[in-house]
């Protein structure tokens, strides 16, 4: 006899993806096992109903033959390909993270599988580096100094000399421990917290890093600032972080802050700034040095400019890639006399009869 797998969710025929989805998360939190209340075989009812009805081919096959097939639905512990854990609500008494279930363990529906070993990392380190405008719209190398744990070069790690067996992982490097899950018990491994995942114990600890197998040290290195970084924006470099015995080395992230420049400003690489010229060279056009933040060059400057128009400058800005820099918009303002003269007065009169 076919199951009513419409009737299992508490849906109609014509019901739309997300009402089926909607109606299986519900059902699912509802009866969830391991919720007081909960029932194993309705469980894998509801799963198995969701696992055909969320299927576009299989609900097209069991709305036409009242089956989906002898591969489809719900089967024993497996049937939970049907499953978006990412929607989950936690509420009442389910106490683990549903959407963490299939990126914490490997085996996807497999029950009483044996999860992954998980890897050690050292901390992240982080350091704030003030960059110059020019340099920040040009890129530089440039040299850091800080300081970081670093294995150390006296025991290599191993925290001292004479090892033994470690009597709390019996020489295996790793403590397992085992986690209830919806997928059944899932067996985890974890780096052996007294060994550090070596296996081995020193009898006698090392003078240098007092049995710590890391020393402080202080770290030099350069690094390349890219064209067009803005302030707050993070550069990383990979294992120059803590180093931790038994695991890898962390990260270092820089963050960068870029000084502020009294004439000009960025957007990425390109570069603006206002320039002020006289009102001769508005009438009548002319060549205005501009002392730039990386050197200085001759802007040509039309007859008839006002304030408010923008001239640009080719490849004045930052580097788009290797060979070709970004240009400098330049906004100009015309600064007007504040004292005129007779003389001044008599060209003025000239070109307003002149019709200017």
């Amino acid at each position: 006899m076919s199951k009513d797998y419409y009737k299992t969710l508490g849906v109609d025929k014509n019901a739309s993806p997300e009402e089926i989805k909607k109606a299986f998360r519900k059902l699912a939190l509802e009866h969830h096992p391991d919720k007081t209340g909960g029932k194993d075989e309705k469980f894998k009812e509801i799963n198995e109903a969701y696992t055909v009805l969320s299927d576009k081919s299989k609900k097209e096959q069991y709305d036409r033959f009242g089956s989906a097939g002898p591969s489809m639905g719900g089967g024993g512990g497996q049937g939970f390909d049907g499953f978006d854990f990412s929607g989950f609500n936690q509420g009442g008494n389910v106490d683990f993270d549903l959407g963490d279930i299939f990126g914490s363990f490997f085996g996807g529906g497999a029950r009483g599988g044996r999860g992954r070993q998980q890897q050690k990392k050292g901390e992240d380190i982080m350091i704030n580096v003030q960059l110059s405008f020019k340099e920040s719209v040009l890129g530089a190398d440039k040299a850091i100094e800080y300081s970081r744990h670093k294995t150390c070069s006296t025991c290599n790690g191993t925290k001292g000399t004479d090892l033994k067996k470690c009597s709390h992982c019996d020489g295996n490097g790793y403590q397992k421990k085992v986690q209830r899950t919806i997928l059944g018990n899932i067996e985890q491994q974890y780096a052996c917290e007294y060994c550090d995942g070596s296996g081995k114990i020193p009898t006698n600890k090392c003078k240098t890093c007092h049995g710590a197998g890391v020393v402080k040290e202080k770290e030099s290195l350069t690094i390349h600032i890219p064209s067009g970084i803005e302030s707050g924006e993070q550069l990383r470099v990979v294992g120059r972080g803590e180093s931790i015995v038994g695991g890898v080395d962390g990260n270092l992230y820089i963050q960068v802050s870029v000084k502020a420049d009294p004439v000009f400003r960025k957007d990425r690489t390109k570069v603006y700034m206002t320039l002020h010229i006289p009102l001769s060279v508005a009438i009548g056009g002319g060549d205005v040095k501009v002392n730039s933040y990386d050197g200085d060059f001759t802007l040509a400057v039309p007859h008839g400019s006002n304030t408010g128009d923008i001239l640009r400058a080719k490849e004045k800005g930052g580097f788009v890639d290797a060979s070709r820099r970004d240009d400098m918009h330049i906004t100009l303002r015309v600064d007007m006399p504040k004292k005129v003269g007779s003389e001044v007065k008599k060209i003025v009169k000239e070109l307003s009869d002149m019709g200017y």
